[in-house]
């Protein structure tokens, strides 16, 4: 029986929140994990020989918002592809060359054992090697690209770019999964976990405000609707890991409020639910001029370039894979492609007015106000993408694999990408974020907020890993800091 002066109370069953919840079971402390879904989407995913033949996975919903965010067992696992590239350890100091703002209070070399860990969770497909701006991870399978690859990579690396094969958590080689993904943090870790007696889990439980204690200056509830019986309720809890993803996370603690806190929990600088940052994402076909090239049995990953070649926080990374359905059947056949699709993934700029507020003209069904959210993209963000393009075709002519790179690409719309974060940045001083270097609210230090909206910046690279290390680092912490209490 879990006593409620010790419980933990996690709340969401994404990536961040199994693997928050994962590391303070095995540590021996009581968790009740509050998921607002019920059951899981179907799908479909078949592999053979190392490749996704077929894949098949349920339309993301779109919130009220108009942003793409899920109330389901696994949150956007359910829909991840499983890239899972390290950040490099510039990408957690080079926003410094903007300003002070834009400095992580974490640094690589603090995430690399939290980084191995989650790895191994996720039994990932990879090459385990260093190349330029992408740490080699730790792997289950081996992959290498294909001889005439090489090439490509050589030229890539003569302009400081890497190229390996990304990173994947897409499980055995052989398989088939009914949920349309390698990897689902629910399926993978949470159901896991329901067999250990300190851990308990509530699906349908839609977390609706983290009560604030005055007299004790903590968090010592969490009311939540229960979907299945209508009703409102409250549970105890001795500290609160919010992890139900950007949106939800941050929504949550705007509707946190409180005499000490009118503008949402923790909110002392007017912080939250600022410096939104997410992918501006353009997906497109290359074709090479009279040369072929291998088909990849797993996509290939071609990382920023020097941070010299471009502005403050401003770079691109690609992912080169299949032009088209067909391609990807025919990829265990040794037959070359002049066509290879490239997803690009530049970054922006964390400001102030990319932003989450509520509107309190629109409740939502609980009688709360929605998320309503304020982006756009600058010119220079949208002009990365151009020289993203540029940069691409000059690695492939330098290879002597000249290729066709379309110019007449549309603008991409904000939240295409669905990484977004940011809006409960973390920084050393609470003037730049809402969160310490171990994920803790400044202002309320038994609330962690462990998903992408603790980060400093967005980088090019897929958030998923990333957010998963820091979740696992905090909740070790967090563990840690009880036990001694």
């Amino acid at each position: 029986m879990q006593r409620e002066d010790e419980r933990i109370v996690v709340i969401g069953s994404g990536p961040s929140g199994a693997a928050a919840a994962r590391t303070l079971v095995d540590l021996g402390l009581p968790v009740t994990m509050l998921e607002s879904g019920d059951r899981v989407p179907d799908g479909l995913l078949v592999r053979a020989m190392g490749r996704n033949v077929f894949r098949r996975r349920g339309s993301l919903p779109e919130r009220p918002s108009g942003w793409i965010d899920t109330l389901v067992p696994g949150g956007l696992s359910n829909y991840w592809v499983g890239a899972s590239p390290r950040f490099a350890p510039l990408d957690f100091h080079e926003g410094e060359r903007l300003h002070e703002r834009y400095r992580w209070p974490v640094s690589y070399a603090e995430l690399v054992p939290y980084y191995e860990t989650v790895e191994r969770v996720l039994r990932l497909a990879g090459d385990p090697r260093d190349v330029p701006n992408l740490p080699g991870p730790v792997v289950l399978q081996r992959r290498r690209l294909p001889g005439a690859w090489q090439k490509v990579a050589s030229a890539a690396s003569g302009l400081g770019h890497g190229l390996a094969p990304m990173p994947y958590a897409d499980g055995a080689d052989w398989s088939i999964s009914r949920t349309g993904v390698g990897f689902n943090s629910f399926t993978h870790i949470v159901r896991g976990l329901r067999r250990r007696s300190n851990f308990d889990l509530r699906l349908g439980a839609h977390a609706l405000q983290l009560e604030w204690d005055g007299a004790s200056r903590r968090v010592r509830s969490v009311i939540y609707r229960d979907r299945n019986m209508g009703c409102d309720k409250r549970i105890s809890a001795a500290s609160v890991v919010v992890a139900a993803g950007p949106l939800a996370s941050t929504r949550l603690l705007l509707n946190s409020t409180s005499a000490d806190f009118p503008d949402g929990l923790g909110n002392t600088q007017g912080l939250l639910g600022r410096y939104l940052h997410e992918h501006p994402t353009q997906w497109f076909s290359i074709r090479l001029r009279d040369r072929t090239l291998p088909r990849l049995a797993q996509a290939a990953y071609m990382t920023r370039g020097p941070v010299d070649d471009a502005g403050p926080l401003m770079a691109a990374g690609y992912t080169i894979g299949f032009s088209t359905t067909g391609d990807k059947l025919l990829s265990v056949l040794p037959l070359p492609l002049d066509r290879f699709g490239i997803l690009v993934f530049g970054t922006t700029v964390p400001i102030e007015s990319n932003s989450i507020e509520l509107d309190r003209a629109r409740p939502d069904e609980c009688g709360l106000p929605v998320a309503c959210i304020h982006m756009t993209y600058s010119a220079a963000e949208l002009e990365n993408l151009t020289a993203a393009r540029v940069r691409l075709a000059m690695v492939f002519d330098t290879a002597g694999y000249p290729c066709s790179v379309p110019t007449d690409i549309p603008d991409p719309k904000p939240g295409a990408s669905v990484h977004y974060g940011g809006t409960v940045r973390m920084h050393a001083s609470p003037k730049y974020g809402m969160l310490n270097g171990w994920n803790r609210l400044h202002a309320v230090d038994n609330v962690v907020v462990a998903d992408a909206s603790a980060f400093t910046t967005g980088v090019e690279k897929n958030p998923t890993l990333t957010a998963m290390a820091l979740a696992t680092r905090a909740a070790e912490r967090l563990a840690a800091e009880m036990k001694a209490a």
